[in-house]
């Protein structure tokens, strides 16, 4: 079973104390950052856990800055997505956030931004993706619950793909 948790202020001051600590270990490496996923969205039900949003400076290497974020407690996810870096700190075993490093070229793009975009202004999405979280963390551990929510992710990800005149691409990158 997956704990999901109702929307509190502390994950808004949370992204922003991380960000901080992030952009001033990055320097000039990144250029934005951007809170996603659940804990992003109000009135969305979620894992306690941080999802920020990075974009690359140019030529940045998306997958070589461990070495400047391991003292902040990140560690480079191996088996996360191809096409973007990701970097998990946890607290006890237990993940806290989450670091997605997109490629300079790719963030305007990147499926997790135009994701929480899509939740942010539509209430009907929001309430079916919520709906759906809650009924499948009941039912699932957290492998199966993320592989389980892929069908109303992709399909909320193409609804908003298709607004912005972008092609469907596979939600999950991985």
């Amino acid at each position: 079973m997956v704990s999901l948790e109702n929307r509190h202020a502390d994950w808004a001051r949370e992204y922003e104390r991380e960000a901080g600590r992030l952009i001033e270990a990055l320097d000039t490496r990144v250029t934005a950052f951007e809170h996603i996923g659940s804990t992003a969205v109000p009135g969305l039900v979620a894992k306690p856990v941080v999802d920020l949003a990075a974009r690359a400076a140019e030529h940045v290497d998306v997958f070589g800055l461990t070495g400047l974020i391991a003292p902040l407690g990140y560690e480079m996810h191996r088996s996360g997505p191809k096409n973007h870096g990701v970097y998990v700190r946890a607290d006890r075993g237990t993940r806290t956030h989450i670091l997605h490093v997109f490629a300079h070229e790719s963030w305007d793009a990147c499926n997790q931004r135009l994701f929480r975009d899509k939740l942010l202004h539509d209430r009907d999405a929001r309430e079916r993706y919520g709906a759906a979280k809650v009924r499948l963390a009941a039912e699932a551990d957290g492998a199966r619950y993320t592989e389980a929510k892929s069908a109303i992710v992709q399909e909320l990800l193409d609804e908003e793909r298709a607004a912005r005149g972008l092609p469907s691409v596979r939600a999950w990158d991985k």
